[in-house]
Order: C-alpha cells, then structure tokens, then sequence
C-alpha cells in the first residue's frame, strides 16, 4: 500500500520538473511573458497531477497500519528522495544563463515551483506517517 504512495509523488514530481525546465528556458529569454508563462505551467501541474491525485485516493481507501515500522523506511526514503531532487533540479535549472534582467521574474517562478513541486510528495509523507503501528 506504501508504494502507490511513492507512485504518485514520482508521478507528480517528474512531469512538473520537466514543464519547469521547458517553460523557465522560455522566461529566461523573454522576461515579460510572465503571466503567459504561468498560466501555461499552472494548466500543465493541473494536468500532470490528475493520475497522482487518483493515487492518493486510492492509496487512502486502502490505508493500513503495517505491521512494522520497517516496511515504511524504504519508501521513506524513496518519497525523500524525490523531495531532494525536485529541489536540487529546479534551484539548479534557476540558476543557469539568467540575465541579471530576468533574475527577479526567474526567482518568483522558481519558488511558485518548488511549492508545487512538494506538495504531492509531502501529502504522501504523510500519508505514510497514517499507516504507522
């Protein structure tokens, strides 16, 4: 039950992080297309996150307490994991070939992306916090 858990934070996460590329290529080069920009992401997280939501239902009609704490370390870690690199990969991608003119409009996207980056791996952290003996 743990891993549809770990599914839908790598569901969620991956497309998100490769939108975030695409579309921050696109900002560093022209800064004032902003809202276009994020309306575009905005539209691509509400689509990519359909099937990891769907998951996370799933994975809570069928929530158990394990037997042992164990069985949840692996996807622990695994969910952490996620969370680590979605971070590294967008403060990465935030700070390669920016101008000094679009740095501020780069670094309010950033930080729009690293919440919605985190917010499905965090609602499956916790949802493994709930199968706990």
């Amino acid at each position: 039950m743990a891993y549809y858990f770990v599914a839908a934070a790598a569901l969620a996460a991956i497309p998100l992080l490769i939108l975030f590329k695409v579309l921050v290529s696109k900002l560093k080069e022209n800064p004032e297309s902003l809202a276009n920009i994020q309306q575009k992401f905005f539209m691509g997280v509400a689509i990519s996150e359909a099937i990891p939501l769907l998951l996370i239902i799933y994975g809570y009609i069928n929530l158990e307490p394990v037997d042992s704490i164990q069985e949840l370390y692996i996807p622990g870690i695994i969910i952490l994991f996620i969370m680590a690199y979605a971070i590294f990969f967008i403060f990465l991608q935030k700070n390669v070939d920016v101008t000094p003119e679009a740095k501020p409009t780069v670094q309010s996207f950033t930080f729009i992306s690293i919440a919605l980056a985190m917010s499905v791996p965090i609602i499956a952290l916790v949802s493994l916090f709930m199968m706990v003996p």
